[in-house]
């Protein structure tokens, strides 16, 4: 994420635009981020519901994050949601593709990792 930080303050806009991502940050990281949101946008989760111009309501005193669209709405847009296509059949990234379950639950690497269900730090 220090990339799409560095980008956002490089543009001028640090002060006034947040990073939302289901992915995580480094120390390096600045300015307002939320991060971990899960489940992924890969697997649906609700940054994979979001379009350009949707407003996000974020309170952090609260600790929420709300995007301004009803439940319909919301639920019109997960039935017409695809997930997208994977653009590597082989190496690395295949093979680790094969096995890793959700980050939200400790991205385990395991055959059977897509399956999990609890962080085994919370075990």
């Amino acid at each position: 994420m220090l990339q799409t930080t560095a980008a956002i303050y490089g543009q001028g806009k640090g002060e006034t635009v947040a990073l939302i991502t289901d992915g995580r940050f480094s120390g390096a990281t600045r300015g307002f981020c939320i991060g971990h949101v899960g489940p992924e946008a890969s697997v649906g989760g609700p940054i994979a519901l979001l379009r350009n111009g949707d407003i996000i309501d974020i309170d952090a005193k609260k600790g929420t994050i709300n995007v301004r669209l009803t439940k319909k709405q919301l639920a019109s847009r997960r039935k017409k949601w695809k997930p997208k296509k994977i653009n590597f059949g082989n190496g690395t990234l295949w093979k680790y593709a094969q096995t890793v379950g959700p980050a939200y639950l400790g991205a385990p690497t395991h055959p059977g990792g897509k399956n999990e269900v609890k962080v085994y730090a919370d075990i």
